[in-house]
Protein backbone atom coordinates (compact mmCIF):
# COMPACT_ATOMS: atom_id res chain seq x y z
CA UNK A 1 0.00 0.00 0.00
CA UNK A 2 1.65 3.51 -1.16
CA UNK A 3 2.57 5.78 1.74
CA UNK A 4 2.44 8.67 -0.55
CA UNK A 5 0.83 12.28 0.89
CA UNK A 6 -0.76 14.55 -1.76
CA UNK A 7 1.17 16.38 -4.66
CA UNK A 8 2.93 19.55 -3.16
CA UNK A 9 4.12 21.14 -6.10
CA UNK A 10 4.74 20.69 -9.95
CA UNK A 11 8.36 20.85 -11.14
CA UNK A 12 8.67 22.89 -14.31
CA UNK A 13 12.25 22.77 -16.38
CA UNK A 14 13.45 26.14 -17.27
CA UNK A 15 15.94 27.55 -19.72
CA UNK A 16 16.42 30.38 -17.97
CA UNK A 17 15.31 30.85 -14.50
CA UNK A 18 15.34 34.48 -14.12
CA UNK A 19 13.36 35.32 -16.94
CA UNK A 20 11.00 32.44 -16.51
CA UNK A 21 9.98 33.39 -13.16
CA UNK A 22 9.80 37.15 -14.16
CA UNK A 23 7.53 36.11 -16.84
CA UNK A 24 5.21 34.19 -14.71
CA UNK A 25 5.08 36.95 -11.93
CA UNK A 26 4.08 39.44 -14.96
CA UNK A 27 1.88 37.11 -16.18
CA UNK A 28 0.24 35.44 -13.30
CA UNK A 29 1.31 37.60 -10.45
CA UNK A 30 3.68 34.24 -9.12
CA UNK A 31 5.82 35.48 -6.17
CA UNK A 32 9.57 33.62 -5.42
CA UNK A 33 11.80 32.54 -2.95
CA UNK A 34 15.18 33.30 -3.03
CA UNK A 35 16.88 30.97 -5.90
CA UNK A 36 18.89 27.99 -4.26
CA UNK A 37 21.00 25.11 -6.02
CA UNK A 38 18.60 21.81 -5.38
CA UNK A 39 21.20 18.62 -4.84
CA UNK A 40 22.52 17.01 -7.39
CA UNK A 41 21.92 13.80 -9.32
CA UNK A 42 23.17 10.61 -7.98
CA UNK A 43 22.19 7.97 -9.95
CA UNK A 44 20.46 6.73 -13.66
CA UNK A 45 22.00 8.52 -16.51
CA UNK A 46 24.29 11.97 -16.77
CA UNK A 47 26.93 13.26 -14.62
CA UNK A 48 26.80 13.49 -10.71
CA UNK A 49 27.52 17.09 -11.01
CA UNK A 50 25.85 20.03 -9.34
CA UNK A 51 21.85 20.09 -9.08
CA UNK A 52 19.85 22.88 -10.57
CA UNK A 53 19.37 26.02 -9.37
CA UNK A 54 15.68 26.39 -8.21
CA UNK A 55 12.85 28.61 -6.93
CA UNK A 56 9.46 27.72 -5.22
CA UNK A 57 6.79 29.83 -5.34
CA UNK A 58 5.33 31.40 -1.82
CA UNK A 59 1.84 30.38 -2.98
CA UNK A 60 1.22 27.42 -2.82
CA UNK A 61 0.10 24.35 -1.87
CA UNK A 62 0.46 23.17 -4.62
CA UNK A 63 3.42 24.92 -5.05
CA UNK A 64 5.69 25.59 -8.75
CA UNK A 65 8.83 24.63 -8.73
CA UNK A 66 11.17 26.09 -11.61
CA UNK A 67 14.66 24.10 -12.01
CA UNK A 68 16.87 25.57 -14.12
CA UNK A 69 18.38 23.08 -17.15
CA UNK A 70 21.38 20.94 -16.84
CA UNK A 71 22.48 19.33 -19.55
CA UNK A 72 22.97 15.43 -19.74
CA UNK A 73 20.91 15.20 -16.55
CA UNK A 74 17.45 14.28 -15.60
CA UNK A 75 16.68 17.66 -15.50
CA UNK A 76 17.47 18.06 -19.25
CA UNK A 77 14.47 19.01 -21.37
CA UNK A 78 12.88 22.55 -20.78
CA UNK A 79 8.80 21.84 -19.72
CA UNK A 80 6.77 20.56 -17.39
CA UNK A 81 8.96 18.00 -15.73
CA UNK A 82 7.06 16.36 -12.62
CA UNK A 83 4.73 16.33 -9.63
CA UNK A 84 6.34 16.13 -6.67
CA UNK A 85 5.04 13.71 -4.05
CA UNK A 86 6.04 13.55 -0.07
CA UNK A 87 6.65 9.92 1.05
CA UNK A 88 6.97 8.45 4.68
CA UNK A 89 9.91 5.91 3.58
CA UNK A 90 10.38 6.86 0.02
CA UNK A 91 13.25 4.44 -1.01
CA UNK A 92 10.72 1.90 0.26
CA UNK A 93 8.33 3.74 -2.28
CA UNK A 94 10.79 3.94 -4.59
CA UNK A 95 11.26 0.08 -4.78
CA UNK A 96 8.03 -0.77 -5.13
CA UNK A 97 7.37 1.14 -7.68
CA UNK A 98 10.07 -0.48 -9.56
CA UNK A 99 9.15 -3.81 -8.30
CA UNK A 100 5.17 -2.75 -10.43
CA UNK A 101 7.28 -1.77 -13.96
CA UNK A 102 8.14 1.37 -13.45
CA UNK A 103 11.83 1.28 -12.86
CA UNK A 104 13.98 4.05 -10.84
CA UNK A 105 14.81 7.18 -13.65
CA UNK A 106 17.20 8.68 -11.70
CA UNK A 107 17.61 9.55 -7.79
CA UNK A 108 19.25 12.60 -6.18
CA UNK A 109 20.11 14.12 -3.24
CA UNK A 110 17.88 16.47 -1.10
CA UNK A 111 20.53 19.13 -0.54
CA UNK A 112 24.14 19.77 -2.22
CA UNK A 113 26.42 17.92 0.03
CA UNK A 114 24.34 15.55 1.34
CA UNK A 115 25.66 11.91 0.46
CA UNK A 116 21.98 9.71 0.04
CA UNK A 117 19.60 10.05 -1.94
CA UNK A 118 16.71 10.98 -0.76
CA UNK A 119 15.00 12.20 -3.67
CA UNK A 120 13.50 9.72 -6.60
CA UNK A 121 11.86 9.88 -9.92
CA UNK A 122 9.67 7.19 -11.65
CA UNK A 123 8.26 8.00 -15.41
CA UNK A 124 4.53 6.31 -15.67
CA UNK A 125 3.51 4.67 -18.52
CA UNK A 126 2.43 7.38 -20.02
CA UNK A 127 5.01 9.75 -19.08
CA UNK A 128 4.35 11.32 -16.23
CA UNK A 129 7.22 11.64 -13.81
CA UNK A 130 7.02 11.07 -10.25
CA UNK A 131 9.27 12.68 -7.81
CA UNK A 132 8.86 11.12 -4.22
CA UNK A 133 10.75 13.30 -1.52
CA UNK A 134 11.76 11.38 1.68
CA UNK A 135 9.53 13.11 4.76
CA UNK A 136 12.74 12.88 6.98
CA UNK A 137 15.43 14.66 4.62
CA UNK A 138 13.16 16.51 2.58
CA UNK A 139 10.62 17.59 4.29
CA UNK A 140 12.57 19.54 7.40
CA UNK A 141 14.81 21.29 4.83
CA UNK A 142 11.97 21.90 2.17
CA UNK A 143 10.00 23.25 5.02
CA UNK A 144 12.19 25.85 6.37
CA UNK A 145 12.95 26.80 2.66
CA UNK A 146 9.37 27.28 2.56
CA UNK A 147 8.94 29.06 5.44
CA UNK A 148 10.22 32.31 3.79
CA UNK A 149 6.88 32.15 1.73
CA UNK A 150 4.80 32.67 5.00
CA UNK A 151 7.20 35.52 6.06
Amino acid sequence: MPVVVPAYHLGVVVTDLDRASAELTELLGVRWLPTVRSGEQVTGDGPTGDGPMMTFSTQGPPYLELLELVPGTIWSTPGLHHVGYWAAGARAESARMADAGFPLQASAVVLSGDTEPGVFYHRTTDGLLLELIEMGWGGPALAHYLGGAAG
